[in-house]
């Protein structure tokens, strides 16, 4: 049987895309900003290979609310980065919420417990370290909001 080197090449240029995919994790979320901000949600790359989060999820649940972002066209993250997604104005929901994220063929890449902020600060809830993903409550802080910026747990 002979095989195609082009369909070989495509092959393993999909293999290594799928791969990459699972390196991407929810790092940081802002449920509930100061009055006029909008909720965001922080996607950090852990690995050593750049992702295309182009046409990715996130939604955030809070009870029977669901507010979606849809990561837009062309969002590139480079190993070691951050790509930020923002909510929508006039989402009006409890102050709490659980994230997930699912990539651009529907399958779930990464969720968050339930976080709860009541203060309209610019408080967030943060992976420490960065990317940090043991399924451990332990692997998130409450910290000053560092949207597209290292989390530092404790510093302001």
């Amino acid at each position: 049987m002979k095989f195609c080197p082009g369909l070989i090449s495509v092959l393993a240029l999909l293999a290594l895309a799928t791969g990459a995919a699972g390196i991407v994790v929810i790092n940081e979320m802002e449920v509930n900003p100061p009055d006029g901000g909008l909720e965001w949600v922080e996607l950090y790359n852990s690995g050593n290979d750049t992702v295309d989060v182009s046409g990715w999820r996130i939604s955030i649940e809070d009870g029977s609310w669901r507010g979606d972002i849809t990561m837009p066209p062309g969002t590139i993250i480079a190993p070691k980065e951050f790509a930020v997604g923002f909510g929508q104005r006039g989402w009006n929901h409890s102050g709490s919420g659980k994230a997930f994220l699912f990539d651009a063929s529907g399958q779930k890449v990464d969720e968050t417990g339930s976080r709860s902020d009541y203060f309209d600060n610019d408080m967030t809830y943060g992976r420490y370290p960065d990317g940090r993903d043991t399924d451990k409550d332990g692997d998130w802080g409450l910290m000053m909001g560092s949207q597209g910026r290292p989390n530092q747990v404790g510093k302001s």
